[in-house]
């Protein structure tokens, strides 16, 4: 029989914070698993991100405990009213490979407010909690460095965002399988390019970074790709400069072209449209130009969106996972221990102190605005 965790046992509290990302229910199981069949130490699930600390910070700890040791694992999670929930083995049972967060994420504004943390900081220490486990992107993070500069508290954070903005790890979760679900997108895409002859521009998320969009240009073998560049905005006559290349490209034989283009872009003049549909209306200015060769030729945006944070977990994510809810166990189980970021640096875990450096200089990681990687994907006639 498997003895039901229990708040003398002194749990480790886990959070998702932010925006989702595939591979946080992959990172549960894992700490969960890991730490109730190895540590013998229980797992307190916070539901909804910092917005379930600020709640359970309103209730009587009392009456809170009292709640949450009468519903545990499953229970909890549909119980409305309770932010913290004991996982239990059957709690997290087949949900390595699914996208989202079964515990719920959000951003919560009402956390920036120092008081507000100071409550939830005196909740945990009552609750007996040893350690507060966060997975998130950089906002969560950065909430994360504040409680450690503001508590006692042990504080680890695990990098999981799509838009792999974070320099100090070679890669965060959710990417990977972004990628896998960007590059069935671009393959869809492609099928119908070539049949109708057309330019495809298709508009990936990754907010300031054109990581995302970089990696999955190089992994579907598309045309083009355009990123961020933190120095210059995209002009008109840039957007010309990418046209006037794709009709050399069609000149040359080409049937098609996709193009992907981060939305963090900036343009020039500013603008609040999509990236797609600015860059589609200027090619298809170029393109109908008097004389142009290619009046024909259709330009097609998309916006993939969100499309790109849900589906199935690939299991390069489920590994990471395992191994940072691994690394993150083995820190705050070390006498020793302190607090830290786990991060993928040259193919090992290690613990990174908040604030760590980048990996690597930051101006190499910087994406240039008018990235064409023509010598992955060529110009020559199928």
């Amino acid at each position: 029989m498997i003895q039901s965790p229990t708040f003398a046992d002194r749990p480790i509290a886990v959070i998702f914070s932010g925006g989702d990302a595939p591979g946080m229910n992959a990172f549960l199981r894992a700490v969960t698993r890991i730490s109730l069949s190895r540590h013998h130490t229980p797992i307190l699930g916070v539901r909804n991100g910092y917005g379930g600390l600020v709640e359970a910070s309103k209730l009587d700890t009392y009456d809170l405990q009292k709640l949450v040791e009468e519903r545990v694992g499953r229970w909890g999670m549909i119980s409305d009213g309770q932010p913290l929930v004991l996982m239990d083995q059957p709690s997290v049972s087949g949900i390595v490979g699914k996208g989202g967060t079964i515990l719920g994420t959000a951003r919560c504004l009402e956390f920036h407010k120092p008081e507000v943390r100071a409550r939830v900081v005196a909740m945990l220490e009552e609750l007996g909690v040893r350690a507060l486990i966060v997975c998130g992107g950089d906002g969560s993070l950065t909430g994360a460095e504040l409680l450690t500069k503001e508590s006692n508290l042990r504080i680890i954070g695990v990098p999981a965002t799509i838009d792999n903005d974070l320099e100090f790890t070679e890669m965060a979760l959710g990417v990977d399988s972004a990628v896998n679900t960007l590059v069935w997108a671009v393959d869809c895409f492609k099928d119908t390019a070539r049949a109708h002859r057309r330019v495809m521009i298709l508009e990936t998320m990754g907010r300031g970074s054109g990581e995302l969009a970089r990696l999955a240009a190089i992994a579907s073998g598309a045309e083009m790709v355009v990123t961020p560049d933190p120095k210059k905005p995209m002009t008109h006559a840039d957007m010309e400069a990418l046209a006037l290349s794709i009709e050399a490209g069609m000149k040359a034989g080409r049937s098609h072209a996709i193009v992907l283009i981060a939305e963090g872009v900036r343009m020039e003049p500013e603008i609040k449209r999509n990236r797609a549909y600015v860059l589609a209306d200027a090619f298809k200015e170029f393109f109908e130009r008097p004389g142009g060769p290619f009046h024909d030729l259709e330009i097609r945006p998309s916006v993939l969106g969100h499309l790109q944070r849900g589906g199935h977990t690939s299991p390069q994510d489920c590994i990471l996972a395992a191994r940072f809810a691994e690394a993150a166990l083995k820190e705050i189980m070390r006498p020793d221990g302190g607090n830290g970021i786990t991060a993928l640096r040259r193919g090992r875990i290690e613990i990174v102190p908040f604030g760590a450096p980048p990996l690597e200089d930051a101006e190499e990681r910087s994406n240039a605005s008018l990235h064409l990687h023509e010598s992955l994907s060529s110009w020559e006639p199928l």
